[in-house]
C-alpha cells in the first residue's frame, strides 16, 4: 500500500493557482450554458489519501449529494468528480433548460443536464490545467450518481477508495446571477482520484512547472 504523496506549500500554492485559472475558464463556459453570470470562488486545494475523501465530503457538504464523474487518462489518470448537495441541483437544471420547457418537466431532464454541466466544468478546468503544465488529459463520458459521499465515490472509481494513490480536492463555491434576478449559491468540490503512479507524476510535473516559473 502506497501512502498519498504530500504536497509542499509551494506545490499546493501552484496547484491552487492552476486550479483558479482552470475554474475561471469553467465559470465562463458554464455562464454561457446557463445564460447568466457564473462565479466560482478561488479554490483551496489539498491532497489526501483517497480513503479519507468520503468523510471530508460528508462533513463539508449537506447530504444527499449529487456527483458528476468522468474517467481520466493522461496526466490525471483516474477519475474526476464534481460533487455538490442535491438540494442545489434542480435550480441549476432549470437555469440550463430553455425557457419554453415547463418547470414540471425539469426533474425528468435533470440527469441529462447535470451530466452536461459536469462535463463543461471538468473538461474546461482540467484541459486548461493540463495544458499549462505541458501535459495532455483525456476524459470519458460523464455519469451522474446520487447518495452519500461513499456511494458517489464508488460510482466514480468503481470500487471503494483505498489509501493507495491520492485524491486532490478543490474546494469551490459556485454562484449564479441569472436573467430576471434569479440566482443560486452552491458549495461544491472538484475531486481527482488518482492512482499512485499518476499522483507521483502530477507532483513531479508541478515541480517542473514551478522550476520554469522561478528560472
Amino acid at each position: 500500500m502506497t501512502a498519498a504523496p504530500m504536497l509542499s506549500e509551494l506545490e499546493r500554492d501552484a496547484l491552487a493557482e492552476l486550479g483558479n485559472i482552470g475554474i475561471g475558464r469553467a465559470s465562463t463556459a458554464l455562464g454561457r450554458m446557463l445564460g447568466g453570470l457564473v462565479t466560482l470562488s478561488v479554490p483551496s486545494v489539498e491532497m489526501v489519501p483517497p480513503d479519507e475523501v468520503a468523510g471530508l465530503l460528508d462533513r463539508a457538504l449537506t447530504p444527499p449529494l449529487v456527483g458528476i464523474s468522468e474517467t481520466l487518462g493522461g496526466l490525471f489518470a483516474g477519475c474526476a468528480l464534481l460533487v455538490f448537495p442535491q438540494a442545489g441541483s434542480l435550480c441549476l437544471v432549470r437555469a440550463a433548460l430553455p425557457s419554453d420547457v415547463p418547470a414540471e418537466d425539469a426533474p425528468e431532464l435533470e440527469d441529462e443536464v447535470l451530466a452536461e454541466l459536469g462535463n463543461v466544468v471538468l473538461n474546461s478546468a482540467l484541459a486548461l490545467v493540463a495544458n499549462l503544465l505541458g501535459e495532455a488529459v483525456e476524459t470519458g463520458l460523464p455519469a451522474v450518481f446520487r447518495g452519500g459521499a461513499a456511494e458517489i465515490l464508488r460510482g466514480c472509481s468503481g470500487a471503494a477508495p483505498t489509501a493507495d494513490g491520492a485524491a486532490v480536492l478543490f474546494h469551490i463555491d459556485l454562484r449564479t446571477t441569472l436573467p430576471g434576478g434569479d440566482g443560486a449559491a452552491v458549495a461544491g468540490r472538484v475531486v481527482l482520484l488518482l492512482d499512485a503512479g499518476s499522483a507521483g507524476a502530477l507532483q513531479a510535473t508541478l515541480g517542473r512547472y514551478i522550476g520554469r516559473l522561478v528560472a
